[in-house]
């Protein structure tokens, strides 16, 4: 990592409601999951919107009797309660067929104006990491459209207005997946906790080559590495105030 350039390092930024945006389930789990165990602990409340279901993830020895996206969707469940999130959303679009389109940031919108949240999490739609899934690329842009500028003017989606959601005012997104981060979070003390929330994902055991364990703290220290801490969760910090 060249040309560093730092915002942020240690601790989560402080924040009483967090929101986190991904595209399938265990996206909040893989990229953020330390970050979210540390903020439960502070006592922030956070809650997990997940824009489609994975439902093209089945791997190809699978048996399911049931809906392959209703595996997934409890999969989620499980991690999210096992970090302590409060809640999760399923939109439940088609996996692999999203794009950046009104009606996402409408939803996405309605989403930010319930829960109200001072941080939105979400992928960078901007990234060079060109192996990156195009969901995460759409989900990315729609969010940051619907945290700045639509969910905080009531000239965008009037409709939801009458509906009973005010306009909310997104102090922060961080972006993940990102290529250039400038926020790190120390996840040491709870690495084996966001380990045990990807587990939950069991499914999805065979899309971590060499090992779940070995790939999560591969990637966490390659992450903290810059910045001289054990392991960590980086992030794109991009303010919206």
């Amino acid at each position: 990592m060249t040309n560093l350039s730092v915002r942020h390092i240690g601790d989560p930024p402080l924040a009483e409601r967090v929101l986190i945006v991904g595209a399938h389930p265990d996206d909040p789990e893989f990229f953020c999951a330390g970050t979210v165990a540390r903020w439960v602990a502070a006592g922030t409340i956070v809650h997990y919107v997940v824009v489609t279901s994975g439902d093209k993830g089945q791997p190809a020895d699978s048996n399911e009797n049931e809906s392959f996206a209703a595996v997934r969707e409890a999969e989620q469940l499980a991690a999210a309660q096992l970090l302590g999130v409060q809640g999760v959303t399923f939109l439940r679009l088609p996996d692999g067929e999203v794009f950046d389109t009104l009606s996402l940031r409408a939803q996405l919108t309605a989403e930010i104006r319930r829960f109200r949240p001072d941080i939105v999490l979400t992928h960078d739609p901007l990234t060079r990491l060109y192996r990156q899934h195009p969901d995460h690329r759409a989900v990315g842009a729609a969010a940051l459209a619907a945290a700045f500028p639509a969910s905080r003017l009531a000239t965008f989606f009037p409709e939801q207005l009458a509906a009973g959601l005010q306009p909310h005012v997104v102090r922060t997104a961080l972006l993940f997946g990102t290529e250039r981060p400038d926020t790190f979070v120390d996840i040491a003390p709870v690495l084996e906790r966001k380990l045990a929330a990807l587990r939950c994902h069991v499914s999805q055991a065979s899309a971590f080559p060499g090992g779940l364990e070995t790939r999560v703290r591969s990637r966490a220290r390659e992450a903290a590495t810059p910045v001289g801490l054990e392991f960590a969760e980086a992030f794109l910090w991009v303010d919206l105030e």
